[in-house]
């Protein structure tokens, strides 16, 4: 399976490293220092148990470089989805799948308009990964999952069963899960509280848990994500919002914070239309109360683009 990964960061360096070790052909699409970096030492892979540097079949900044693969992982932020789309265009062939692998429920949707809802995976990845300096990066703790379905959820189409195969043979960890899909927005109710919070009250979870306001914040906004999920069509059971809520309370490091915290303290573009963002549109359009969610967007919104002029 000739699998290409647009985006070196956390989640597309531990996949390409991972691929890499197994011996599956990868083709990395990076820039900047990051990949200067890789193309003269390696990129490294440091994980709890030990570290390796691998040298992926292809290392470029040029997608024309990459031909036409099975599988396109693109793994950029949601801010930047669509133009990472439109520069994998020219590789996606009439076979080729493009998998998203972004924070919130639109990227599926994205993709699907562009290449057809047929050719799309969803992945929802569960791992504490980033880059920690050029050429290298950095897994922390235990949880590194990646489950993988088809755009209507399911696991059995050819493509989708293959790519696990090859990822589970990798060592990565590809679960079973009966609909994707509910697994996307389960992730998405967690994402939305934890990005919001964090982001707006410049915070972490520990901080969150212990300031009743925030907590109740958090706690309304999984509620939100839920509700536009249920009328969304998405079978979200009854106690989701609880056992989302119970996560964050007890087996979240008080020092966790959202990636959207970490780019507002930057100066980064923030992903905010894709997350809070994204509940605030849907719910106005299904008659869902999302207060809550359009307020937080609405604290962010002057530093959507980076620090504001």
């Amino acid at each position: 399976m000739k699998i290409a990964i647009l985006g070196a960061g956390g989640i597309g360096g531990y996949l390409t490293a991972k691929l890499t070790l197994a011996g599956h052909p990868v083709a990395l699409v990076a820039r900047g220092a990051h990949l200067a970096a890789m193309q003269a030492g390696g990129l490294k892979l440091v994980e709890p148990d030990g570290a390796h540097v691998v040298r992926p079949a292809v290392l470029t900044q040029d997608v024309a470089d990459i031909g036409t693969p099975d599988v396109v992982v693109v793994t950029v932020k949601g801010q930047q989805l669509a133009d990472a789309l439109d520069q994998i265009a020219p590789a996606v062939g009439p076979e080729t799948m493009v998998m998203t692998v972004q924070n919130g429920v639109d990227a599926p949707e994205i993709a699907a308009a562009a290449f057809g809802a047929e050719r799309v995976a969803i992945c929802v990845a569960r791992i504490f990964s980033n880059i920690t300096g050029p050429g290298e990066v950095t897994r922390y703790g235990p949880m590194r999952s990646f489950t993988i379905g088809a755009s209507d959820g399911r696991q059995n189409a050819p493509r989708v069963a293959r790519l696990r195969e090859v990822l589970a043979s990798a060592g990565v960890v590809a679960p079973d899960c009966a609909d994707v899909r509910v697994d996307l927005w389960t992730k998405f109710m967690l994402f939305n509280a934890v990005s919001s919070t964090t982001a707006a009250a410049r915070t972490r979870v520990g901080v969150v848990r212990d300031t009743p306001a925030l907590a109740a914040l958090a706690r309304r906004l999984i509620r939100e994500t839920y509700e536009v999920g249920r009328a969304s069509g998405i079978a979200l059971p009854d106690g989701a919002p609880e056992a989302v809520w119970n996560y964050i309370a007890t087996q979240m490091p008080d020092e966790a914070r959202a990636s959207t915290a970490h780019d507002l303290e930057n100066g980064a573009a923030l992903e905010i239309d894709t997350i809070c963002g994204s509940v605030a549109r849907r719910g106005r359009a299904l008659g869902v109360d999302v207060t809550a969610s359009e307020t937080v967007y609405a604290l962010l919104a002057p530093y959507r683009a980076g620090h504001p002029a």
